[in-house]
């Protein structure tokens, strides 16, 4: 994983002492808009199971949403709604997780988990929720993922954890639903007319290797020690508009920075780029209600990613 060795970011202000009645909350994610499954779906222990049919191969899917809090202690609940499709997987374990349409052609599910209170230490190994002993990522990426300086959360079945996640697969109700990405009949791609930034990696002589917007093509040992001087994580950073912390978007980094350059996905060339807060927002909406009067600031930060 790359080092974060870069201190020109500037990360968001947490709570000053004017407004500690202030609590951040930072998501960040990435949809994938190809048949490869990076983060597999929910564990059969899970007792999300009856959600996670995931046999359709060709389905969107919302990766590794991640989401932290910062500011003010918090007592309350936290919802996630996906108005147009279901849960693969969450961490920790929700305390209700329920189809909000049943009756409509397509899913539509609602996610919520009550915070007890902030807890003040590291999260272990015995302060998972009860069901959620078996996981589909390597213990490496929780870690990865404990690093930013969030609050600790303590949950009413008795886990402790820094984040929340969840997994869920999209189900589009029409082709621009995740502009810039178009779904047409022959796969998804990227809006001929869209002329902001991105990242193209492509497959050369076997090896993976970026081409960036500035020029040439660059070995992965030369984008490394670039990136000492925070190349990927500034592009990152900018295109979060200066919303995340620095240790997001490096955990957001390293959670992709294997996939990617281990050639796994499909086709030649991977595309990344931004998504806008609209397309996000059709993806699924977060709320965050506590027991006393806080002001509450969301920061949402996706990617979009196409193998073609």
């Amino acid at each position: 994983m790359l080092p974060l060795m870069f201190v020109a970011l500037a990360d968001t202000v947490i709570a000053p002492p004017a407004e500690l009645n202030t609590i951040y909350v930072h998501e960040w994610g990435a949809v994938t808009f190809a048949e490869e499954i990076v983060i597999g779906a929910a564990p059969s222990s899970d007792p999300i199971k009856d959600f996670t049919t995931h046999n359709e191969m060709d389905e969107l899917v919302s990766r590794a949403p991640v989401v932290y809090f910062y500011g003010a202690s918090i007592q309350g609940t936290f919802t996630v709604t996906v108005p147009s499709g279901r849960f693969i997987e969450t961490w920790p374990v929700p305390g209700e997780l329920i189809s909000i349409a049943p009756l409509q052609m397509y899913n539509s599910s609602r996610a919520k988990w009550t915070i007890s209170g902030t807890s003040w230490g590291e999260p272990g190994i015995n302060d998972i929720s009860p069901g959620s002993d078996q996981l589909s990522f390597s213990p490496e990426i929780l870690n990865i993922w404990r690093r930013p300086p969030s609050l600790p959360l303590e949950f009413a079945d008795g886990a402790r954890e820094k984040f929340i996640y969840y997994e869920c697969a999209l189900t589009p109700q029409s082709s621009n639903d995740f502009y810039p990405a178009i779904l047409t009949d022959e796969g998804t791609v990227l809006d001929p007319g869209y002329h902001g930034e991105l990242m193209r990696f492509i497959k050369l002589d076997g090896e993976v290797i970026l081409n960036p917007i500035a020029g040439r093509y660059i070995t992965r040992r030369e984008l490394q020690q670039a990136t000492e001087y925070g190349d990927i994580h500034e592009t990152l950073c900018s295109w979060a508009g200066g919303t995340m912390k620095s240790d997001e978007i490096s955990a957001m980094w390293s959670t992709w920075e294997d996939w990617i350059y281990s050639g796994s996905w499909s086709g030649n060339t991977l595309v990344v780029f931004p998504l806008s807060d609209e397309t996000v927002e059709r993806m699924s909406s977060i709320t965050l209600e506590t027991s006393g009067e806080h002001e509450i600031e969301y920061s949402r930060f996706y990617v979009g990613i196409i193998s073609i």
